[in-house]
């Protein structure tokens, strides 16, 4: 029989207990990267995001290894040593938000609903 997991639920820890190595895939520039966990081990997984270091595109956590899966062949293992974070990705990440607007009703040339 088998216990519960001694880690910490939710945790990068966790998922590698789970479903053993844990890959970053760019689905841009078609690349991926080995996540290894030593300051990231406990925290929680929902919390976090990545990016690519080469282009600055939203990365992907993968379970498997990208190149491994069908149509994903041509994924090339790209394992950076102290991988530096792409401008692009601390601009979208760090910058001020673009301002969320609708047209209104006369854009469109109809009239507006009535209460």
């Amino acid at each position: 029989m088998v216990g519960p997991f001694p880690g910490v639920p939710y945790s990068f820890g966790a998922l590698r207990e789970t479903f053993g190595p844990l890959f970053v895939r760019c689905d841009v520039c078609r690349r991926y990267a080995r996540l290894y966990l030593a300051e990231i081990r406990d925290t929680d997984y929902r919390t976090k995001t990545f990016s690519c270091c080469r282009c600055g595109a939203d990365g992907a956590l993968a379970i498997a290894e990208p190149n491994t899966e069908t149509g994903m062949t041509d994924y090339q293992l790209d394992q950076v040593e102290g991988p530096q974070h792409h401008p692009a990705a601390v601009a979208r990440l760090t910058g001020t938000p673009k301002p969320a607007y609708r047209l209104s009703a006369k854009h469109y040339g109809a009239k507006a609903p009535t209460r």
